[in-house]
């Protein structure tokens, strides 16, 4: 089996990079979707699932924790005890490891990049943007002031980043963890995609011909 993730800054395009590279290759794409089989592994819905994505090492999730074993101990399973961020990590890595032993993916966040960084037969990918052209898109996109605009972008960032040093002790830009970077802001979706099908040739024997 072969895996490619794709790890990005808020707002370079990254969803679409990916789904572009899965049907390329014809590989399972793997993103948002893991959030509803957490929470159907966990027998929790889908939106506490994501609330513990999307705030790791937040003061959301430090609320949560509070109210986890009154609230959230009636619709887990036993077997998990108290919902709380280990569990929800351990379970993410299980089933990051378990699509790559099962099947040609393609994974998009989820600290991918980490969890099978000595994984044979994986390449890793970084999608970044300056900072300036992320906040007027982020303006543009979503109607915000400035000010507004750059509180999102890095309240995302600093999610993402916050993941992969509890988890990981790792820093989430270390060039390190990809085998390749992609600037966004000099190259479309479907450029992206080629340069990424052109540098993977190189490390997946499922793309070597």
């Amino acid at each position: 089996m072969a895996v490619i993730t794709i790890s990005s800054e808020f707002h370079t395009g990254s969803q679409k990079v990916a789904a572009g590279m899965a049907e390329k290759l014809g590989f399972a794409y793997i993103g948002d979707q893991l959030v509803a089989e957490i929470a159907r592994e966990l027998h929790i819905s889908k939106h506490e699932a994501e609330m513990f994505r999307q705030a790791s090492q937040t003061s959301i999730l430090r609320f949560l924790d509070r109210y986890t074993c009154s609230i959230v101990q009636r619709v887990v399973d036993r077997e998990h005890g108290c919902l709380d961020d280990d569990t929800y990590y351990n379970k993410t890595r299980e089933l990051v490891e378990k699509i790559y032993e099962n099947e040609n993916a393609i994974i998009m966040g989820w600290g991918a990049q980490c969890i099978l960084r000595q994984k044979p037969d994986t390449f890793h990918v970084l999608l970044k943007k300056a900072d300036e052209k992320k906040i007027e898109e982020v303006m543009k996109t979503h109607q915000l002031a400035r000010k507004a605009a750059e509180q999102l972008i890095k309240t995302e960032e600093n999610n993402r980043k916050a993941y992969i040093k509890k988890y990981f002790d790792a820093d989430w830009m270390d060039s390190r963890l990809y085998d390749l970077i992609i600037d966004m802001e000099k190259h479309s979706v479907e450029e992206a995609v080629e340069i990424i099908h052109d540098n993977a040739r190189h490390h997946l024997k499922t793309l070597k011909t």
